[in-house]
């Protein structure tokens, strides 16, 4: 692969990865957890990203709880380009910050913005589009975005519909309009329509631009932003207390309802790789092996008269016997047996353990 060019790429790695419950938990989340024997979501995330993407070029944001375990993970990172948020705000946050941070560090290079938990192949493939993106953002004053081809009318997912084509940088279309998690007649309507895409998450862009954008939109967060990547390294005390103020005062949104939906220059850039975001138990089914009856484990099962069901428990056996498409999860305190047309709501557990003053479940 040609060298494009140089860019970086920050990693969003503070979620909590509710709908992976009872597995993910508040300080080992979705993102920290090996679900395909080939190592974390987080280090499989970073080692996709090289060699267009060298450590020496990554940025991770986590939160204070999890920033330890994530310097473990990531030794290769450089100590000062993993920041620990003091509080959640949602992504545009977090976007501003590292958009600042990066301006500071390294000029108004391109950079991308990618979730720490999806799992995307081949590596080769993603490094090509991700060269293409740079090359793109480079150049122009555009936000772009990678749109997935739908494979199925998921209601779960942000749709992303191509408008014209954007300049000679084919495939690259300008985007028309996104759509948040429209109901199953308008994804069959999108799937078969052709021009709709699954809204993947990764972006990428320059420092000026997405700042630019979020200025419009959020004055206020992006002086602070500003303020708190000029106030010196991270971790010293004067960084430490910008941080903590630029986040106390954040309001808590979205980059794509902050920015995306109402920006006039995204372009987005259909993805030639595969990509699966991890959400929800019901994934595996695409992660992991399926037996004749479709159904899919880690662990000892046995499955009689039962078809599509998901099943996690490596340190005991299972036995299924009459059910089909559930989902059972066992760990060495909890067990959740969960209806898989019901997985996005497995968080609904979390909420009711929550009042319940349950602290040692989550």
């Amino acid at each position: 692969m040609s060298k494009g060019p140089e860019g970086h790429a920050v990693i969003l790695a503070g979620g909590r990865g509710t709908r992976f419950w009872p597995l993910s938990r508040r300080e080992q989340p979705k993102q920290l957890l090996d679900l395909t024997g080939d190592g974390s979501l987080l280090a499989l995330t970073l080692e996709r990203l090289e060699p267009l993407v060298p450590a020496a070029n990554q940025w991770i944001l986590t939160s204070e709880v999890l920033a330890e375990k994530v310097r473990k993970q990531a030794p290769r990172v450089p100590a000062a380009q993993i920041i620990a948020e003091p509080v959640g705000r949602n992504t545009a946050c977090a976007v501003g910050l590292a958009a600042a941070l990066v301006q500071e560090r390294a000029g108004d290079v391109p950079f991308a913005v990618l979730p720490s938990d999806h799992i995307i192949a081949p590596a080769a493939e993603f490094q090509r589009a991700l060269n293409q993106a740079f090359a793109i953002t480079r150049d122009n004053e555009v936000l772009l975005t990678f749109g997935v081809t739908p494979s199925r009318p998921e209601t779960g997912y942000g749709y992303i519909e191509q408008g014209e084509p954007f300049a000679s940088a084919a495939p690259a279309r300008w985007v028309a309009a996104f759509t948040e998690k429209p109901d199953l007649p308008t994804a069959t309507q999108y799937l078969e329509g052709g021009r709709h895409l699954w809204n993947s998450g990764i972006f990428a862009w320059r420092p000026s631009v997405v700042l630019d954008g979020l200025r419009r939109e959020l004055p206020d967060l992006i002086d602070s932003v500003e303020r708190c990547a000029a106030s010196g390294e991270v971790g010293t005390s004067e960084f430490s207390q910008a941080l903590k103020t630029t986040y106390q005062e954040a309001p808590s949104i979205s980059i794509d309802y902050a920015l995306m939906e109402k920006a006039k220059n995204v372009v987005v850039l259909p993805a030639s790789f595969s990509w699966n975001d991890v959400g929800q138990w019901v994934s595996m089914r695409e992660l992991w092996p399926l037996d004749k009856d479709g159904n899919c484990s880690r662990g000892e099962v046995l499955a009689l008269s039962s078809q599509d069901c998901v099943v996690y428990g490596p340190e005991r056996f299972t036995a299924l016997l009459g059910v089909k498409d559930i989902i059972v999860v066992q760990t060495k305190d909890a067990t959740l047996v969960c209806d898989a047309k019901r997985s996005q709501d497995v968080r609904l557990v979390l909420e009711a353990l929550q009042r319940e003053g349950r602290g040692d479940l989550q």
